[in-house]
């Protein structure tokens, strides 16, 4: 199996639909890994719904959650994996606010929000704590805190020599960008939040996302092979993105902006 990361949705906070977005996509964030033999899905969003069928014919998917706000988990529900029978979603996310990753999904996937619960679905759903540093096969994935309003999981996926960094919802703030460097120093492949323009980010400041610009930064000052700025605001649509993307380009050559269905070769 050759190394590969998919991107399922590009989104963040929700879905947008309409020939405006037709570029970079409208589903939100979810992303296939596929490293060492093994195949890992990052995040839940709408754009789960698009998972290819060779993953459909896994018995067995491990699924990190780097958070459970509501547009990382759209898509869990109505996955068509989890509506076939004699399959298993392992999902992992890191117990918050007191509350366990099943409680947490619960909340969301629970009446009267929503009338099917995890333990209802066809396929078998477990949910298992996401900490520290853990395997799944031949994968290690090692985790570290990111500034997010309730916390996010930024992940790094290493196997054979090669890695992954998964670093959306996170405010790569002056203080804390040494760290986050060297948690992604010497990736193949960043995949890091930009969700805002340098213009807006006075006002923005607070939210717990980056500028496209911040993250630019973070792939140059890891040393990142390529990477893909993520988490695009609903408004974004494809010409303001194309636009960002010639800006960057001159100075950011291994940086561009994530688009929906884009198979990136590691």
């Amino acid at each position: 199996m050759t190394d590969c990361v998919t991107i399922l949705g590009t989104r963040g906070s929700v879905p947008v639909s309409g020939p405006e977005y037709a570029q970079y996509g409208g589903a939100t964030t979810c992303v296939l890994v596929r490293l060492g033999g093994e195949t890992v899905l990052i995040d839940a969003g709408t754009g789960l719904m698009a998972l290819p069928e060779a993953a459909m014919e896994l018995p067995e998917l491990p699924l990190l959650l780097t958070h459970a706000h509501a547009d990382h988990l759209l898509g869990l529900a109505v996955c068509p994996y989890v509506m076939r029978r004699g399959r298993r979603l392992d999902i992992y996310l890191k117990e918050r606010g007191g509350m366990d990753g099943r409680t947490q999904i619960a909340r969301m996937f629970s009446p009267p929000i929503w009338p099917v619960g995890l333990e209802e679905l066809p396929a078998e759903v477990c949910v298992h704590p996401l900490d520290g540093s853990m395997t799944i096969g031949n994968i290690r994935i090692d985790t570290l805190e990111g500034t997010h309003p309730g916390g996010v999981s930024l992940l790094r996926l290493t196997s054979g020599g090669k890695s992954v960094a998964f670093m959306s919802d996170c405010t790569f703030s002056e203080c804390d960008m040494p760290e986050y460097v060297g948690f992604a120093r010497g990736c193949d492949l960043l995949l890091a939040d930009g969700q805002y323009s340098p213009e807006e980010w006075e006002e923005h400041k607070d939210f717990g996302h980056s500028t496209w610009l911040m993250a630019a930064r973070l792939a140059g000052e890891c040393g990142a092979g390529l990477a893909r700025i993520i988490h695009h605001d609903p408004c974004r649509t494809d010409a303001i993105l194309d636009a960002a993307a010639a800006a960057l380009a001159p100075d950011h050559p291994n940086c561009a902006f994530a688009r929906e269905g884009e198979e990136i070769f590691l």
